[in-house]
């Protein structure tokens, strides 16, 4: 059994006109195969272990869930200590893919180095925090986050063009006129912002429509989610969107920003400012759930790569049923923001590698391939 499946996407040339696109993911929606019949303890322990990415939000979430389907609530330190550990993951995939994919998707080597460093700090928060820190400084930034951060549009412009790190260099090969890869389709609130009645519908489509887990739905329509949606009032990035639109590089933007931002407030190293979502303080947004009663209960996880939802039905205290609505099914839904991304790109010979940058954007969380017809 592929416990991961992936994620083709093909396209068809139609003259002068835009490729037609289809997306199409063999990811299967293995969480009640695995989880059902399990004691809550087990089944958070499993799912930290099943998934390559994003390990501990998903134990986390599942912690997060069962809890709150029994009517328990964390004591604040667990609470604490959980926020941390699933932001302390969020940056450390944001960090990996602005040194390891992106370069390599400008034709740069990547960092083996700054790789390397990350990897060793990993486990010592107060550490991370630090190497990401330097990073920023010297790396990716070339000045301290703060600075950076207080730019506007035309600074950062300014900042790019300079091109004083391979970061930079990357932004102003992304040229000057309207973004690549651009999608209006709705963004998913941030987990902040997620109203109680809207929690609980999502829960119970989940719970009721096994089929939605593989293609989710907000509002009877495909979303977006992921740094850009909890970003997007962020004056600089609301300032690229506004004059370029809501693509690619507003998508590595918002991840920069992010990044930036948990280390300016001193997150990583421990501070008790929380995430920040859509520009805004929200609270402790990590993390979240809910109790809907007879014994379901919801957690939602904010991700490198999106909100992660788990909602859990128990019975004699053991998993009964189990549904996750990962990240990757909302970006990669067949009709969600990369089919509107890809279906907006314009023909030519290049093709292939503006879909794959466009596909990237959006960081799908297992493997993806591009196929692009021969012969229109």
């Amino acid at each position: 059994m592929n416990l991961e499946g992936r994620i083709d996407i093909h396209l068809r040339p139609r003259g002068d006109a835009p490729a037609a696109v289809a997306i199409h993911s063999t990811r299967p929606q293995l969480a009640q195969k695995l989880l059902a019949g399990r004691e809550p303890e087990a089944a958070a322990h499993l799912a930290g272990l099943v998934f390559s990415l994003c390990g501990k939000a998903q134990r986390v979430a599942c912690e997060a869930a069962c809890e709150a389907a029994q009517g328990q609530m964390p004591d604040a330190a667990t609470s604490r200590a959980r926020e941390t550990a699933v932001l302390l993951e969020l940056a450390q995939e944001h960090a990996w893919r602005l040194l390891l994919d992106w370069p390599q998707q400008q034709g740069m080597p990547p960092d083996q180095a700054s790789q390397l460093r990350l990897r060793q700090s990993a486990a010592e928060p107060a550490r991370f925090a630090e190497t990401l820190d330097d990073l920023l400084r010297t790396i990716l930034l070339g000045e301290p986050a703060d600075v950076w951060l207080a730019r506007d549009l035309a600074g950062f412009d300014a900042w790019r063009h300079a091109g004083t790190t391979a970061t930079a260099r990357l932004f102003a090969g992304l040229g000057e006129g309207a973004d690549s890869g651009i999608s209006e389709v709705d963004l998913l609130p941030p987990l902040g912002n997620l109203e109680d009645a809207a929690a609980l519908e999502l829960a119970r489509q989940a719970l009721e429509q096994p089929a939605f887990c593989g293609q989710p739905l907000w509002r009877g329509a495909p979303a977006e989610t992921g740094a850009l949606a909890r970003m997007s009032e962020q004056p600089l990035l609301a300032a690229w969107i506004k004059q370029r639109g809501r693509g690619a590089g507003a998508r590595l933007l918002a991840r920069l920003l992010e990044l930036a931002a948990l280390c300016s407030a001193g997150i990583l190293a421990g501070s008790p400012v929380q995430l920040k979502t859509a520009g805004k303080d929200a609270g402790a947004t990590g993390v979240r759930a809910w109790s809907l009663g007879d014994n379901v209960g919801l957690a939602g996880v904010e991700t490198s790569r999106g909100l992660l939802l788990h909602a859990v039905r128990l019975r004699d205290g053991k998993v009964a049923e189990y549904r996750i609505v990962a990240p990757t099914e909302w970006n990669f839904h067949p009709a969600g923001p990369l089919f509107q991304a890809l279906s907006g790109l314009a023909p030519g010979d290049d093709l292939e590698a503006r879909a794959r940058l466009v596909a990237q954007s959006l960081d799908p969380c297992v493997a993806f391939g591009i196929e692009v017809s021969v012969g229109g």
